[in-house]
């Protein structure tokens, strides 16, 4: 499996270019922080596996918390080509992990390059978001594989993707929670894997098929407990929130297609994510609309 800067067998394509590091390259990461910043990070990622791979025996459509969806995702991490202590900070989460989560297979109908930008640059939508007023979320790249991110809710995290190629992403988090569910600060890790799976139907459309696994280690004792008692309602929650963020993806890609003029202007207001980052972003939205032009044109 390819990662960062490789140019062999899936091609991450012009969404990765040559901006992308060898795997596990770069500073270790920064000992902060953790919870529910993950599950934002989770939503904003949307990874994933075509259908027809989906687990012959668990329902694709439904999460599972199963020991052989556990197994299946352990074995999905590309360890061997890791850097060792990137290696060693994953088996550290998901040997034991505090809760693992296996989410709901969503499908989207989004162009695969404006897809993976928006996988490896969360920013961007997280900016949309602001601009829409509907969340409080911050996200602060403080390298070019990491950011530091919190949630206006007690939660702090420094985030990493420390591994990514077209159809794998995973991501390695640290944080804490400090706020008023708990009476002392949680701190916690966390590893993402996230799967995605594209092919195209007969009218040449491109539908991506996202899969995320979710490993959380928390560190203070009795936050296990804790963790497990609500794991139902957060797991929904957490399901939810990734169910619509991908469809959120969808509809930028939509409104990439049917609203340049709109999508321009879009752009512009985009303040909080680096100036660069901002008009690579307007040129794969610009070339989404110029490939369903052309895709439409042939159709006449």
């Amino acid at each position: 499996m390819p990662g960062f800067g490789t140019r062999s067998g899936g091609d991450p394509g012009p969404a990765a270019s040559t901006d992308y590091r060898p795997i596990g390259s770069g500073e270790p990461m920064s000992r902060r922080a953790f919870p529910r910043l993950a599950a934002a990070w989770c939503a904003v990622l949307g990874a994933s596996i075509t259908p027809r791979r989906a687990s012959a025996v668990e329902d694709a459509s439904r999460a599972s918390t199963s020991r052989d969806a556990y197994e299946d995702a352990v074995r999905e991490l590309p360890l061997g080509e890791l850097r060792s202590d990137v290696k060693t900070q994953l088996i550290e989460v998901v040997r034991e992990p505090t809760l693992y989560r296996r989410l709901p297979v969503e499908t989207i109908d989004c162009d695969p390059e404006l897809y993976l930008l928006l996988v490896r640059y969360p920013e961007v939508v997280v900016n949309m978001w602001q601009l829409m007023g509907i969340t409080k979320v911050r996200l602060e790249r403080t390298a070019p594989y990491a950011l530091d991110a919190t949630d206006g809710a007690g939660t702090t995290s420094n985030i990493e993707l420390v591994y990514g190629s077209r159809d794998k992403h995973i991501v390695y988090g640290t944080g804490y929670y400090e706020g008023p569910m708990f009476r002392r600060r949680i701190n916690g890790r966390c590893v993402l894997l996230l799967r995605s799976g594209y092919e195209s139907t007969e009218g040449g459309r491109s539908l991506v098929s996202n899969r995320l696994d979710v490993f959380v280690s928390l560190d203070n004792v009795g936050a296990e407990f804790v963790a497990k008692s609500l794991h139902p309602l957060v797991g929904k929650t957490a399901d939810h929130n990734f169910a619509e963020t991908t469809r959120f993806l969808a509809q930028i890609s939509h409104q990439a297609e049917v609203n340049q003029p709109g999508m321009k202007r879009l752009v512009a207001r985009l303040t909080n994510v680096d100036d660069s980052l901002r008009q690579r972003f307007g040129v794969v939205a610009e070339s989404v609309g110029d490939r369903s032009a052309t895709r439409v044109a042939s159709k006449k």
